[in-house]
């Protein structure tokens, strides 16, 4: 051995500095393992960068859904032509005419990952934000939590607040400024099967709007984007796959979300914490097993707009229906003197408000990732393959995960210097391998939130109400520790926004408050 050489002592200081710096490194693995698995941000690093070398043929994304639109602009970088085929009429401002959409008029969260991923693909997005009327603020719903927990110094992500209409407005316009996606308005009914036998497709089949004839459309490479509708698994079973496994749970969940557009009048009478301009979140009370069975979340959205979002599970109570019964909503759960003054003056100056009630549904993952045989080069992303609960508003994140997922292998599976590469034989299912933890982890911590509602239907298989107990009870203690520590919040949003790992949470500062909690030292 090299330290043979050495004296005693010094021998013994190289055996001790040896195992420390074998320790750090397996550390420094481990954590940066953990960012890859449950994380995107090494993905992200590299989203929307130009390539050297394309890949052969085109791209089809079938779906102008949130997670299509994003995603037919990363192909960009990796095929020379992107053609997306959605079913519903938009017109040249970025709207749409109508939508099959449940959620398009509640409220959305357009988080720290989602505005990242917005930059990446188009560096003049905050451009478009703030033209459309959005703000870009820090990361800060103003949560309650026995007090108003606020972000701590330093912390600096920042996420973008507007109604899910402008958000789609905005997207659409910023993919339409791109020259090689070419948009298609007609409905994908199925999947063109390879000729030489392979484990790929060859293209799809499509109907333009208002036409019964059914036309072929070569590419390469094809992307489901249909959303809740999840049609890529029929059309893969049309073709000779077996369709993936839905796993599935309902915790029987309903909101109402509440417009109320406010006048000048109104605005001046408000004492803002802030100035005006700079307004976004305003309040968020959430509902927690054991505790509160109702949630309260009010925002302020572009044009003058403020939005209610008020929550239950399992049917414990209706959700409101009147105007009357949003405000006494509100005003029976806890907020500042301020945002009493705010409904206050809304509910005595402006007589209309907008109601829009909406079920949650089932929330489920298409088990693509179990399946024996797939088309490799036909992608499910989005909620075309797992959808989770929507008040915790973490679908966004979700789909920039999946998006960051698919760059990352593109990325890397090319090989050579061609300058145009054939689409790789293993692509489908080295996409399910990274996006799958990633996913899960989130659809985890959905579940163990949502099962202990009591009446909650459960059918992911070998799942009972009490998964996830153990960890249902840490996020108690930390949601605890939050109330008192702004540290430990801005940690928590982190985790939850998709630029943390999870293991954040058991991180020495939580562990430490959390005790400080619980032995009455705060």
């Amino acid at each position: 051995m090299l330290t043979a050489a050495l004296p005693d002592n010094l021998q013994s200081s190289a055996v001790i500095g040896a195992a420390l710096a074998g320790l750090w490194l397996s550390g420094r693995y481990i954590h940066e393992t953990l960012i890859d698995r449950t994380t995107c941000l090494p993905d992200l690093e590299h989203l929307g960068e130009p390539t050297k070398t394309k890949y052969q043929g085109k791209a089809i994304v079938c779906g102008g859904s949130f997670a299509g639109l994003m995603t037919a602009r990363m192909l960009t970088d990796h095929f020379d032509e992107v053609i997306v085929i959605e079913s519903e009429e938009t017109f040249e401002d970025g709207s749409r005419k109508g939508t099959n959409l449940m959620q398009h008029n509640q409220l959305h969260a357009f988080g720290v990952l989602v505005l990242n991923a917005w930059r990446k693909l188009w560096p003049d997005a905050d451009d478009y934000i703030k033209a459309a009327d959005g703000r870009i603020t820090l990361c800060n719903n103003n949560l309650y939590y026995g007090r108003t927990v606020n972000i701590p110094p330093g912390f600096k992500h920042e996420w973008a607040n507007f109604c899910r209409p402008t958000a789609e407005v905005v997207l659409r316009k910023m993919t339409r400024t791109h020259p090689r996606i070419r948009f298609i308005h007609g409905s994908v009914t199925g999947l063109i099967p390879s000729k030489d036998g392979s484990d790929t497709v060859a293209g799809v089949t499509y109907k333009l709007a208002n036409s019964d004839e059914q036309q072929p459309l070569d590419a390469t490479f094809v992307v489901d984007a249909t959303g809740l509708a999840c049609r890529g698994s029929k059309w893969i079973e049309s073709i000779g796959y077996q369709s993936p496994r839905r796993d599935y749970y309902d915790p029987f969940g309903a909101y109402t979300t509440a417009v109320v557009q406010l006048t000048p009048e109104a605005i001046a009478k408000i004492p803002w914490p802030k100035p005006y301009n700079e307004v976004a979140w305003i309040l968020a009370v959430p509902c927690e097993v054991g505790f509160e069975t109702r949630s309260n979340y009010i925002t302020r959205w572009d044009g003058d707009r403020i939005s209610f979002l008020q929550s239950t599970f399992n049917d414990l109570e209706p959700t409101p229906k009147t105007k009357a019964e949003v405000y006494a909503w509100a005003r029976s759960l806890p907020m500042e003197p301020w945002q009493e003054t705010l409904l206050d003056v809304m509910e005595e100056e402006i007589e209309e408000m907008e109601i829009h009630r909406c079920r949650l549904g089932q929330f489920y993952h298409l088990r693509y990732d179990l399946s024996k045989r797939l088309p490799q080069n036909f992608v499910p992303l989005g909620d075309a393959i797992m959808k989770f609960n929507p008040v915790y508003g973490q679908g966004g994140t979700k789909a920039c995960m999946d998006v960051c997922a698919l760059d990352g292998v593109l990325r890397r599976a090319r090989r050579g210097n061609q300058a145009y590469q054939p689409v790789p034989k293993n692509l489908t299912s080295a996409y399910l391998k990274k996006q799958n933890p990633r996913a899960v982890g989130i659809m985890d911590f959905n579940k163990a939130l949502d099962y202990p509602w009591g009446n909650t239907a459960i059918h992911f298989p070998g799942d009972t109400p009490s998964q996830g107990a153990m960890l249902l009870s840490w996020w108690k203690q930390v949601a605890v520790a939050m109330a008192h520590s702004d540290k430990v919040y801005g940690m928590v949003q982190e985790v939850l926004q998709g630029v943390a790992p999870p293991t954040q949470l058991f991180g020495a500062r939580v562990i430490w408050t959390v005790l400080k909690v619980k032995l009455g030292l705060v």
